[in-house]
């Protein structure tokens, strides 16, 4: 072969490779960083989220509170209340250092209340880092015949905030007692919706959970994740029997983010690998 024609075949291929190159280095840094290399963590309890390294500050960071327990059955008018929906935060902008450990709180679901008027209890607030940092309350639980409030936008902390909703009253039903159902959880772009009679809160979109039945000579339901409110129990006058309320949903927190910032493009074998 004719060297000097081999080498000049070289060097005539070389602008087009560096082209090629280039080209495919721009996608992979443009695409790559908004697709490959984003992720989502996700807590359905707590814990703790440490940064990885090349993390990109700030993050995104979303967190719903737990809804409330409805309140156990009962032989007083009016009945046994749902509990109410958890709350829901959000904030594009928290400052993360690689490598540093973040606390992760996840609000477990209310307990329901015990038959004969047992009280249900509160859902737990969600957030991270510091409750100054991101919050979203949790629901109340319900305590006699009224429904419960649901978590509120206005106590939580964070750039987009909605309501957990309102548990539904207790109610007569001749000489016996029926539940209220739960208030829905909070979406990241609704409020959740209130419990009415024994039927559970609509869940907000997107993301929140539906609140439990309210009980109706047969027990209540739990609420639904995210932060559903749990439904309040029945009383059965004939029997003498009564029903425990149901318990409300846990919350969540989810970190996304990206793990490019300090990554360098290392070329290898004519090849851009990200080490």
């Amino acid at each position: 072969m004719d060297i000097g024609h081999e080498n000049n075949m070289k060097t005539a291929a070389t602008p087009l490779k560096i082209f090629f190159t280039s080209v495919l280095l721009v996608i992979a840094v443009v695409w790559g960083v908004r697709y490959v290399f984003a992720a989502t963590d996700t807590f359905t309890s707590s814990g703790t989220w440490t940064a990885p390294a090349g993390v990109c500050s700030p993050v995104t960071v979303e967190v719903w509170g737990a809804g409330g327990g409805g309140a156990g059955g009962t032989s007083a008018s009016g009945g046994a209340g749902g509990g109410g929906g958890g709350a829901y935060s959000k904030s594009t902008s928290i400052a993360v250092t690689a490598g540093v450990g973040y606390t992760v709180t996840v609000g477990t679901g209310g307990t329901g209340g015990t038959a004969f008027g047992g009280a249900g209890s509160a859902g737990g607030d969600s957030w991270f880092d510091s409750t100054a940092t991101i919050l979203a309350k949790g629901g109340n639980g319900s305590a006699g015949g009224s429904g419960a409030a649901g978590g509120l936008a206005s106590s939580g902390v964070g750039a987009t905030k909605f309501s957990g909703g309102t548990g539904g009253n207790g109610a007569n039903a001749g000489a016996n007692r029926n539940g209220g159902g739960g208030g829905g959880g909070a979406g990241d772009a609704a409020n959740g919706g209130n419990g009415s009679g024994t039927t559970g809160g609509t869940g907000g979109t997107a993301g929140g959970g539906t609140g439990g039945t309210g009980g109706m000579q047969i027990p209540p339901t739990a609420g639904s994740t995210l932060g559903g409110g749990g439904g309040g129990g029945y009383y059965n006058n004939a029997d003498i029997l009564a029903s425990d309320g149901a318990n409300g949903a846990r919350g969540q927190v989810t970190v996304t983010y990206t793990a490019t910032c300090g990554v360098v493009p290392v070329k290898k074998h004519d090849v851009f690998w990200f080490d």
